[in-house]
């Protein structure tokens, strides 16, 4: 048999057999779970849950490790560039992921969203306006009162700039005309404390980080209907705002990297978020658990990418 005869042989071979066997010898170290965001936040809680309930499920440990900055976009560029052998994968976050590649200058490095190869969707965090309590503010009508009063003058925190905590601001500004001063912050592990502390008089941003904190009043929350974790909270819609925002929470791969390898991530990932113990710690973590396939969520980045950009568009942020 000729050599380029044997070679197509073997292909087809190694295609027709079950992914398990192909990566027999995959993995043979920890996999990592690269976190675009500072230890603390939201991310880091989601993926620390992975790291515990990983055990006995992935054939060797999952290990966190963290490139923060720009609201992400460092750690996600850092994924993308990454070598595509199924050793590092990366938490992403919906609308980031989709936002700062739209919003960047053109000719600026950093990372394409086609670059960003969808594994698997995991958790989805719903966004809340936040206050302390003892702010001046009890309801969200006295807070836009105020800041329409005032325009500018309330220091919102959100995590980075073109970030989903960005657009989730850009939303209430539409929706209500008031103008805010935002403070962006590289994670929420760096935006809770300064929301606590007095630094910023908001935190416009997600739903995990109000159930997280003490002594804050939610006065708005972005799902349509009233959220599970935090009941109390009235949603915009109730409000007379027609505003919707939730993050969703997933993990993604360098490009190119070995279906075989694609498939055993994402069935061993599929088994660990099955757990209902592990359900309920997201749950306890302040996310709302969310499993769905690598091909169910690359169809959530597109409609999020597409309704970015139609309100992008609306604001005359791009053309």
């Amino acid at each position: 048999m000729g050599l380029l005869r044997f070679l197509t042989v073997l292909a087809a071979f190694l295609l027709a057999l079950p992914a398990g066997v192909v990566a027999a010898g995959y993995p043979s170290k920890p996999v990592a779970i690269l976190t675009a965001f500072n230890p603390g936040g939201g991310s880091d809680v989601s993926h620390r849950l992975l790291e515990k309930y990983g055990k006995g499920v992935f054939d060797t440990p999952l290990i966190i490790t963290y490139k923060p900055g720009a609201g992400g976009e460092i750690g996600w560029t850092t994924l993308a560039a990454a070598r595509p052998d199924g050793y590092t994968v990366g938490g992403v976050d919906l609308p980031h992921i989709v936002l700062q590649p739209m919003l960047r200058k053109k000719g600026q490095p950093g990372y394409q969203t086609e670059d960003l190869f969808p594994l698997c969707g995991l958790v989805y965090d719903a966004n809340v306006v936040m206050a302390r309590a003892d702010s001046p503010w009890k309801t969200f009508a006295e807070l836009i009162a105020f800041a329409r009063a005032n325009p500018g003058k309330v220091r919102v925190a959100t995590v980075g700039k073109l970030s989903g905590d960005h657009l989730f601001l850009m939303q209430i500004e539409k929706a209500t005309g008031a103008k805010f001063a935002q403070v962006p912050y590289a994670g929420s592990g760096k935006a809770i404390p300064a929301l606590l502390t007095g630094e910023v008089d908001a935190y416009f941003g997600s739903g995990s980080s109000f159930l997280r904190m003490e002594n804050t009043i939610g006065l708005a929350v972005g799902t349509r209907e009233r959220y599970a974790l935090c009941p109390d909270v009235p949603t915009f819609k109730e409000l007379g705002y027609d505003i919707e925002s939730i993050k969703f929470r997933g993990l993604a791969i360098p490009r190119n990297v070995p279906e075989p390898v694609r498939a055993y991530l994402e069935s061993h990932f599929a088994r660990l978020c099955a757990n209902p113990e592990y359900q309920e710690a997201v749950r306890n973590g302040g996310l709302m658990p969310a499993f769905c396939s690598g091909r169910e969520f690359a169809d959530i980045i597109a409609r999020e990418k597409a309704a970015a950009a139609s309100l992008l568009k609306e604001f005359g942020v791009i053309k």
